[in-house]
């Protein structure tokens, strides 16, 4: 069933703080270690993504659900119910967006619950966008959604050490550097403030599969 008011090419904007606190937000999915946070809504948003795993999916109908996912033991063991319950908010997604985990030494779950949603979304999911693994310890990434323009508003900051200054995504260079693993799905358009990220510009982060940088 196809839907004319949505192009299903979303578009995945970078801003930085200022911007991103300008926004009228809507809909704010928390994130508790005992539960697993998902949101079915026109709008909605998410913050503090850091060794979670957090992002979206929307189909045709122009339906979208949001989540943010916490890495621990109970949401591993409950993960196949997780999945399950994301699959009946939104039925036959189309797009997905993924983004969060972080290597952590005492961190148990964080990449191994990024890699199981990608592996699902990946297999279930035609189109699905990926920012994988912030790099350094000190960093998170804010999200927002709004169906009617099928725009992500995406807002990451991280230090290179404890003592640095944080650094915002101002440009191609820092989006590299925050993340160890980009991919933006056919059809979707990449963002840095108002500047478009062309496939010509940056083809190592346009593929349908995973590539890492």
């Amino acid at each position: 069933m196809e839907n004319s008011n949505i192009s299903f090419k979303s578009n995945i904007r970078f801003v930085d703080r200022n911007t991103y606190n300008k926004l009228k937000k809507v809909n704010y999915i928390n994130f508790w270690y005992d539960k697993a946070h998902i949101l079915k809504a026109k709008e909605f948003y998410s913050e503090g993504i850091k060794t979670c795993t957090g992002g979206g999916i929307i189909n045709s109908q122009k339906e979208a659900a949001g989540f943010h996912i916490w890495d621990n033991k109970t949401n591993k063991k409950n993960f196949n119910t997780i999945i399950a319950s994301l699959f009946r908010y939104i039925k036959n997604p189309e797009r997905a967006l993924l983004i969060g985990s972080k290597e952590l030494k005492d961190d148990k779950y964080s990449i191994e619950q990024f890699k199981n949603f990608k592996q699902v979304f990946q297999k279930r999911i035609k189109n699905v966008s990926l920012f994988e693994q912030h790099r350094f310890e000190s960093s998170q990434t804010h999200y927002h959604y709004d169906s009617n323009t099928d725009t992500w508003t995406l807002f990451s900051e991280y230090r290179k050490n404890p003592n640095g200054i944080y650094l915002q995504i101002k440009n191609l260079k820092r989006l590299k550097e925050c993340f160890k693993n980009i991919s933006i799905a056919e059809g979707d358009k990449l963002f840095i403030g108002n500047k478009e990220i062309t496939p010509k510009e940056a083809p190592e982060l346009f593929n349908i599969q995973t590539k890492h940088l």
